[in-house]
């Protein structure tokens, strides 16, 4: 089996840390990691080989292998870490009961549209490939799921609030969601998109999907 054979084995999001290469410090995590998202948002996972990481940050594959067993190892990371500030956002809402659950609702969505259409790649992009939908990817999309549903509360205690008509709550909260995450199509298209605007669009739709006012 070859180095790049074994990006297909099971990959925690803190692999266990290889012997230090004599001769040179190795590149730190967040270079690596930077590098292999630009990489897989650009050409593709599958396409992508551990060999063009280590060129991408002029090291050798024995220095990459020190910190990261495989490049599922590194996708599983940056899905992880790219995850970690919407569901920060999403409990802080959903316990933040003094407020209006509409209002907590649209900071949400907002929150969600100006991670997806900033940063310096497109890195929701690695939301959508079908390799993440293995086991060894599954804190990830256990974090997702969470997500998914904190927008199905919020939307709830919305309905509830009578800030909202819908018949479907759970139908309209997956909408919601597949709104949002349209920002990465839209992305892959307009490398330029304006953030603040596309929050407006989708906020105003979003009431008007809920049949609801500020």
């Amino acid at each position: 089996m070859t180095n790049d054979d074994a990006s297909s084995a099971p990959a925690s999001a803190t692999p266990a840390r290889r012997s230090r290469p004599h001769g040179k410090e190795p590149v730190g995590r967040d270079r690596i990691l930077e590098a292999a998202a630009v990489l897989f948002v650009e050409q593709g996972y599958a396409a992508t080989t551990t060999r063009q990481i280590s060129a991408a940050v002029n090291i050798k594959q024995p220095s990459l292998y020190y910190h990261f067993p495989n490049k599922a190892a590194m996708l599983n990371e940056l899905l992880i870490d790219t995850a970690k500030p919407s569901i920060a956002k999403a409990r802080e809402l959903l316990a933040d009961e003094d407020r209006d659950p509409l209002a907590r609702l649209l900071e949400l969505i907002r929150f969600d549209v100006h991670l997806l259409a900033s940063g310096p790649s497109n890195i929701g992009a690695l939301y959508l490939l079908p390799e993440t939908n293995e086991p060894m990817f599954g804190t990830f999309q256990a974090l997702r799921q969470e997500l998914v549903s904190t927008y199905g509360a919020l939307l709830r205690r919305t309905i509830a609030a009578g800030r909202a008509d819908v018949d479907d709550p759970a139908a309209t909260a997956a909408l919601l969601f597949s709104l949002v995450e349209g920002v990465i199509l839209r992305r892959a298209d307009d490398r330029n998109l304006d953030a603040a605007r596309v929050a407006d669009g989708i906020e105003t739709a979003t009431l008007r999907i809920l049949g609801a006012t500020l």
